[in-house]
C-alpha cells in the first residue's frame, strides 16, 4: 500500500519544521510532536481503520524505543526522540525504522565530518574505544554517559539527520511519486 499524499506531505512538513525550530532552539516543542502524534495516528485511522490505528501506534513506539537508550545515556535529548515517534505515527514501523537507520547513520557521518573539521576525529575515536571498554569491563552503561554541558562534547541538532532519514525513506519507497 502506498503512503497517502497528506501524510506525506504531513510527514515532510513536520520534519522540516523540526529541523529549523531545533537548530535555532535546540528544542522540538512537545506540542509540534505531540500534535503531529495525534494527526498521524488520526489520518491513519482515516485511510486504514483499526489496522491504521494498530499501524500508528506501534510505529509511534517502534519510533520511541529505539532511541531511548541514546536518549537515557544523554546523547540525544527528549524532543528528538518524540521526533521519532510522531513519525512513527505518521509512517508506521517499518517505515520508522528505515528512517532511524538512515537517521542515524546520516548522523554517525555528520558528526564525524564535524569532527574532522575541528581536528577532533582522533581524540574522539579514542576517547570512545576507551568508554566502550570501561562500558565493557564494568558491565555498566555509566562510562558511556557524557552530558552536553561536558565542554569536550560536540553537539549536534538530531532533528537533521532524523529529518534527512525521513525524507530519504519516503523518496526511496515512491511516496513522493503521488504529489504534483
Amino acid at each position: 500500500m502506498s503512503t497517502p499524499v497528506s501524510i506525506v506531505a504531513t510527514a515532510v512538513t513536520f520534519v522540516t519544521v523540526c529541523c529549523v525550530v531545533d537548530i535555532r532552539t535546540r528544542r522540538i516543542p512537545n506540542v509540534l510532536s505531540g500534535g503531529v502524534a495525534v494527526a498521524g495516528i488520526v489520518l491513519n485511522v482515516l485511510f486504514a481503520g483499526w489496522c491504521g490505528l494498530s499501524h500508528s501506534l506501534v510505529g509511534a513506539v517502534a519510533g520511541a524505543a529505539v532511541l531511548f537508550v541514546p536518549f537515557a545515556l544523554g546523547g540525544i535529548g527528549g524532543g528528538d526522540v518524540k521526533m521519532a515517534a510522531a513519525v512513527g505515527a505518521l509512517l508506521g514501523p517499518s517505515l520508522v525504522l528505515a528512517m532511524l537507520a538512515i537517521g542515524m547513520m546520516t548522523g554517525g557521518v555528520i558528526t564525524m565530518a564535524q569532527l574532522a573539521l575541528l581536528g577532533r576525529l582522533r581524540e574522539k575515536l579514542a576517547s570512545t574505544g576507551w568508554m566502550m571498554a570501561a562500558a565493557a569491563s564494568t558491565r555498566s552503561l555509566a562510562p558511556l554517559k557524557m552530558p552536553a554541558s561536558d565542554p569536550r562534547a560536540v553537539s549536534l541538532p538530531y532533528s537533521v539527520p532524523l529529518g534527512i532519514g525521513t525524507v530519504a525513506v519516503l523518496a526511496l519507497t515512491g511516496a513522493f511519486g503521488g504529489l504534483p
